[in-house]
């Protein structure tokens, strides 16, 4: 990056690069209330298949939960399985950028995330270390307009229970306190640490990226290295701000002024953001681990770390917010690699969510990778109508699903070296261009640099899961289903290939959450 650039080239040329990807891992803050009308549309999840079978899912997160739903809305039979006491308590908010939303929208969750979520439109970068306000980014309404859907933030539990809820009542059994120990293919069964033998048509491995169901499909454990930071994250109620006239202010959701705050500085940041419909602020610290002593090597969200062994100390009003909650929850950071194969040679097994690719904790596309997993399978299986066609879906499912969560990923991962910019030439230029956009305003929003903005969010948040897997449906799986056809009726004649290549993605028409 030059190391001098005025705020309209760094606007259009460095930091298109760097705001962007900032944009794919922080923010509640990003994205605005659309006000275009409600989209009416049949549904693929009104679609039951002719075929329906048995699954197993190991994984009661919002991977095992989403797909449960999907599946019996596609009239399956589900059982998930976790080895958790009960459901999820994770602390903190969660992310819901517009190619989430318009898939929950679609499944019948408008009242819900009307009630729990909140949009979001823009943030205000501040300096970790002394306050001052860096400057703003802003997202342009009628460019969001295009991406299908509202961005919101809501509160982790609140998502979890969510579909936790609509599983149920779709017919799932969901049974905690089960621990998988092994995973078997021929036939389709997982055997239980109290001896428990479990049979299923199908097993989906939606246990995290220490999956068992994983090392059944590929034949060893995901390798994992630290990447060097964890993510502590809280949940504060703003009642108890009430006596911090400045801290209530700064947590309060201002519908007429719906930005969020993002502290940053030298290889660590703090995003928080309301939640609860604007009753709770929640907190997501990341800190690298050579700076926090005490605390070993435990990983997972049950992982109880007290305020005072971590290393706040940031500029006042920030230290007084993360001086409130008593405990965090701490989740590290690895890097890990992709799983080369999804599923078995049979089709009866078969990985998603973090068992198949790798996620962050507490960034931006987190929740929603695994939301497009759920809603691409649910989509593929309402297509069911014989044993055969099981290899074909899983494959088919891989084929859509590995390109887009590698490319995410790969934006997340380059997202925090732009966020946690060292003191330099590389800050001065983000900063500058923030600074831009604060002053700017809504001034000098014109077609060029709409279609901008337009050109780096619509791969991301302009995708449609569902469209993705009807449209390999029409290229591909319509094709099979003809050519098997032509073949039982004419055995002589020549049969088209299946083969699986790129697939179109089509961008939803705008749907609003507006009561």
């Amino acid at each position: 990056m030059k190391k001098a650039i005025n705020i309209h080239s760094s606007l259009h040329l460095n930091i298109s690069i760097s705001l962007y990807l900032l944009s794919l891992i922080l923010y509640p803050s990003l994205q605005s209330a659309l006000s275009v009308p409600w989209r009416t549309f049949m549904s693929s999840s009104k679609r039951r298949a002719s075929l329906g079978i048995d699954f197993i899912i190991v994984g009661a997160g919002i991977a095992g939960l989403a797909s449960a739903f999907r599946l019996c809305q596609a009239g399956h039979r589900v059982r998930v399985i976790d080895k958790a006491s009960g459901p999820n308590r994770r602390a903190g908010g969660t992310h819901l950028p517009p190619n989430a939303t318009k898939v929950l929208v679609d499944w019948g969750f408008k009242d819900e995330l009307l009630k729990h979520g909140l949009s979001t439109r823009a943030s205000t970068f501040i300096s970790i270390d002394t306050g001052k306000v860096i400057g703003c980014l802003e997202w342009k309404e009628d460019v969001l307009q295009e991406t299908g859907a509202d961005y919101l933030v809501i509160r982790y539990r609140d998502l979890y229970d969510m579909l936790y809820r609509a599983a149920v009542n779709a017919g799932a059994r969901i049974t905690y306190g089960a621990t998988v120990t092994k995973v078997h293919a021929n036939p389709p069964r997982v055997e239980l640490q109290d001896g428990t033998v479990l049979k299923a048509d199908m097993v989906i491995g939606a246990d995290g990226p220490r999956s068992t169901v994983r090392e059944a499909v590929v034949g060893w454990p995901c390798k994992e290295v630290p990447e060097g930071h964890s993510a502590y994250v809280a949940i504060i109620p703003r009642d108890v701000l009430q006596n911090d006239p400045e801290l209530s202010d700064l947590t309060r959701f201002h519908e007429d002024r719906p930005d969020y705050p993002i502290w940053t500085g030298d290889s660590r940041h703090v995003i928080a953001f309301t939640v609860a419909g604007g009753t709770e602020f929640a907190i997501h610290a990341f800190l690298p681990d050579s700076e926090v002593d005490g605390i070993g090597d435990q990983d997972g969200w049950d992982v109880i770390v007290p305020r005072e062994r971590l290393p706040f100390h940031f500029e006042p009003k920030l230290q007084r917010l993360l001086d409130i909650p008593a405990t965090y929850q701490r989740v590290r950071l690895f890097q890990r690699e992709c799983a080369e194969e999804w599923t078995d040679e049979s089709g009866r097994l078969l990985l998603m969510g973090e068992a198949a690719h790798p996620l962050y904790p507490c960034v931006l596309q987190s929740c929603s990778m695994q939301i497009e997993d759920a809603e691409v399978l649910g989509t593929l299986f309402s297509r069911l109508r014989a044993w055969d066609q099981l290899p074909h879906l899983t494959e088919a499912f891989q084929e859509l699903r590995e390109p887009r969560t590698r490319a995410i990923f790969a934006k997340e991962t380059k997202a925090f070296d732009t966020v946690w910019v060292a003191p330099g030439p590389q800050r001065d230029a983000r900063d500058q261009a923030l600074h831009g956009m604060l002053v700017e305003g809504h001034k000098g929003w014109d077609e060029t640099k709409m279609r901008w903005q337009w050109d780096e969010i619509c791969e991301v948040f302009g995708y449609n899961a569902r469209d993705a897997a009807e449209d390999w449906w029409v290229m591909w799986g319509m094709l099979r289903e003809r050519s098997i056809t032509r073949e039982e009726h004419c055995p002589s004649s020549y049969t088209v290939p299946f083969c699986m290549g790129a697939t179109v993605t089509h961008y939803a028409e705008p749907v609003v959450l507006r009561n």
